[in-house]
């Protein structure tokens, strides 16, 4: 039998923002955890909307590609540095509660969101920040293998992960592992 290799229908990436959601009459706020074409995970949203189409406003860092940056300028980067695109979309949830009690239900903390109402200028912020976050991904892989364990090689590792959202202060084997991961997970189911 022929082994089949699963690919995911859009490639998705991490995106640690806040995402605003309407339920009812009320804003509420939840972290989004990442993101592709096709949808959000969001965590820790206070209450799970009842409807099929949540309008939600998500906030993408519009990174610029790290390899076209001077190692000089990309020490000198904050992430409040790059601009922002704001876009609009609708989304229904697709966490399944079946079998689950209202208590077991509020201990859930990750919510998968398909999009369902998404303009194409969404779609294509969305796609941007997605391929750009894959070049940068690749981009410090090759950092940490690099030759070398100079001080400012080091130094770059952490700034570029710091820009992208890990978190910086991690041995340099745990930091590569969670990129190598996020890496890994941007095609394969």
């Amino acid at each position: 039998m022929a082994d089949v290799k699963f690919k995911r229908k859009h490639l998705r990436s991490p995106l640690k923002t806040v995402a605003l959601f309407q339920s009812d009459c009320y804003i509420f706020s939840a972290k989004s955890l990442n993101i592709s074409e096709g949808g959000v995970l969001l965590e820790n949203l206070p209450s799970v909307p009842e409807i099929n189409a949540i309008p939600l406003m998500l906030c993408l860092p519009e990174f610029p590609e790290f390899h076209s940056v001077s190692p000089s300028r990309l020490k000198e980067l904050e992430v409040d540095d790059f601009d922002s695109k704001i876009i609009r979309v609708k989304a229904r949830t697709v966490r399944q509660f079946e079998g689950m009690s209202e208590v077991d239900q509020i201990f859930v903390t990750r919510i998968g969101c398909e999009f369902v109402l998404a303009s194409d200028s969404a779609k294509a912020a969305i796609k941007k920040y997605v391929s750009n976050f894959a070049k940068n991904t690749i981009f410090l892989l090759n950092l940490f293998e690099s030759h070398g364990n100079d001080e400012g090689r080091i130094s770059l590792i952490r700034r570029v992960a710091k820009l992208l959202g890990y978190d910086h202060d991690l041995k340099l084997s745990v930091l590569r592992q969670k990129v190598l991961h996020d890496y890994q997970s941007l095609e394969s189911l």
